[in-house]
């Protein structure tokens, strides 16, 4: 049977990769059989291997790890088809085309007045999850393993369309259902809207017939219902027997959320396959039930995280506008103090005022590279590169800075080691915004900044490293100086400078760590790798040679 991946989300949603019978299959960035562009995905992520008893997954080492069913893998699991693997922010559903194809298309619900008649009923409430029975029975027993797998599935899920194929999943597994389909009320227009649409047999797909009444009756009700369905088919108009028609049995549940019905859920099967039970109609309206709380905190997490935006993006330009207003006092300080020596005609003034312009447009310039690096998510053109050529470059940079402040700056870059792939400008910015921290974390005429880099070849990385002799960094602030906008420095920081230089470290699948104690000062420390996991050319090397 042909097998196939299908992604649920993330940047490549909507694709399906068809697996080969007898290939070993990669997924990652890398992979020719499921390419994924997920940058949160690696190269090489995991693998799927075909074995006597099934498919195997395995889990090649990637730092945010692989994970089945909301669960992390642990090196190595078996996997069925219509289990969910994760990777990164990327979900994929693991099955066969019949069972795993998903049409959001309205059009395949038809609205009909249909002749429905009403077999059972049960409310949709909170005492829906409890399946009464005289005696513990088997079938009460799965029923309970059934909805305790919902609630847990569902309780991790902040996806609508991932909520709703978990749901129509567990629905197909658990109900012999030959097409099913999930509506939700549109707050507009007050109509059903199919969200997800299912049915077992890919190349019989046809228009699911649903009797409207049913619906009304489930809604107003706030209860399942039980029915069978005489669907209208054009074979009764050709004056067909009546044995002829496709006489369906209907399962129609509401969608409850905390204080309103929200959707339903619709399954039918043919009478001559199978015949729902009143046993059955309980199961799926707790599913209902389930599936309506699970949509309600969606929502309202959907809303908490639309204003904790809003309240980032206020911090945000409070912040830049804090800084900006910084930069631009100072420019207009320098400016005075030009103006003021050409009045005078004081060349050692002009000096002075065009001193405090330069610095102040150079913070400009730091902080406008450091936001567009923040806010842009990139993949860094990788090169071959000699580091000590580009440290050269970040510590000329720095040159007067150290030099205003009177402050001692040692080098101790190894020349002889081998170039590394890296994107040369923004490992430059990274190393700029450590050695501007340092300089103004050390006392003046008295601090000492150290910039060094080496290669170490038993862990095939280049190390760099930024010392300095300042006041350190206290424990509890520790936690927070990767995080945007958080300075120790006052008005003289702008909180970017740490956070940017992470991104650019993580973009290149690297590290950065931090040795500090108070009193006794500083070292970054960054570590980029040899072997990247982006492919580069060995004959391309940035710098000198």
């Amino acid at each position: 049977m042909l097998l196939t991946l299908y992604v649920l989300q993330g940047p490549d949603k909507g694709r399906r990769f068809d697996l080969p019978a007898d290939e070993i299959v990669s997924l990652g960035r890398s992979s020719e059989l499921v390419p994924l562009t997920d940058l949160t995905v690696s190269r090489r992520h995991a693998h799927l291997e075909k074995s006597k008893d099934g498919w195997i997954l395995f889990d090649d080492g990637a730092s945010n790890g692989v994970f089945i069913n909301g669960v992390r893998l642990n090196k190595t699991s078996k996997v069925k088809v219509g289990d969910q693997i994760r990777m990164g922010s990327t979900l994929l559903v693991f099955g066969s085309p019949r069972q795993s194809v998903t049409v959001d298309n309205p059009n395949d619900v038809a609205n009909k007045a249909g002749d429905s008649a009403i077999i059972s009923t049960v409310a949709s409430n909170d005492d829906s999850v409890i399946l009464a029975a005289p005696e513990p029975s088997a079938a009460a027993m799965a029923h309970f393993r059934v909805l305790l797998q919902v609630a847990t599935a569902l309780g991790s899920m902040f996806d609508l369309d991932q909520i709703l194929n978990k749901v129509m999943d567990m629905v197909f597994e658990q109900l012999r259902a030959d097409r099913a389909f999930i509506g939700l009320i549109d707050d507009e227009s007050g109509q059903v809207v199919p969200g997800v649409v299912r049915y077992r047999d890919a190349e019989q797909e046809s228009k699911i017939a649903v009797s409207q009444t049913i619906i009304q009756h489930v809604i107003s009700k706030n209860e399942g219902v039980l029915s069978s369905n005489a669907m209208t088919d054009q074979r009764f108009s050709k004056g067909k027997s009546v044995h002829s028609l496709s006489i369906r049995s209907a399962i129609c549940v509401p969608v409850r959320g905390r204080e309103k019905i929200i959707g339903v859920i619709n399954v039918d099967t043919m009478v001559a396959n199978y015949t729902y039970t009143q046993d059955q109609l309980r199961l799926l309206t707790a599913i209902g039930l389930q599936t309506g709380m699970a949509i309600e905190n969606l929502r309202l997490y959907q809303e908490s995280v639309q204003k904790e935006r809003l309240a980032a993006t206020g911090e945000t330009v409070a912040s830049l506008s804090h800084s900006i207003k910084n930069i631009l006092q100072g420019i207009r300080g320098g400016g005075d103090v030009v103006e003021m020596a050409l009045r005078k005609g004081s060349l050692d003034d002009i000096k002075i005022g065009w001193g405090m312009l330069q610095r102040n447009l150079d913070k400009v310039q730091t902080l406008t590279m450091n936001m567009l690096a923040y806010s842009k998510s990139r993949t860094p053109h990788l090169e071959m590169t000699h580091l000590p050529h580009v440290l050269a470059e970040c510590l000329e940079l720095v040159k007067t800075q150290s030099s205003d402040k009177k402050i001692t700056l040692l080098t101790e870059v190894s020349t002889s080691q081998p170039p590394v792939p890296v994107d040369a400008d923004g490992i430059h910015q990274a190393v700029l915004n450590l050695l501007g921290n340092a300089i103004e974390a050390v006392e003046a005429r008295h601090g000492v900044v150290t910039l060094s880099s080496n290669y170490d070849p038993m862990t095939q990385q280049a190390i760099i490293e930024v010392q300095d002799n300042g006041m350190g960094i206290a424990e509890k602030d520790m936690g927070n100086i990767f995080e945007p906008f958080f300075s120790t420095k006052g008005q003289r920081g702008t909180g970017l400078g740490l956070a940017v230089t992470r991104k650019i470290v993580e973009e290149h699948d690297g590290k950065i760590e931090v040795l500090s104690k108070v009193g006794q000062g500083t070292t970054f420390r960054i570590l980029l790798p040899m072997q990247h996991k982006s492919s580069v050319d060995p004959g391309q090397t940035h710098g000198p040679g």
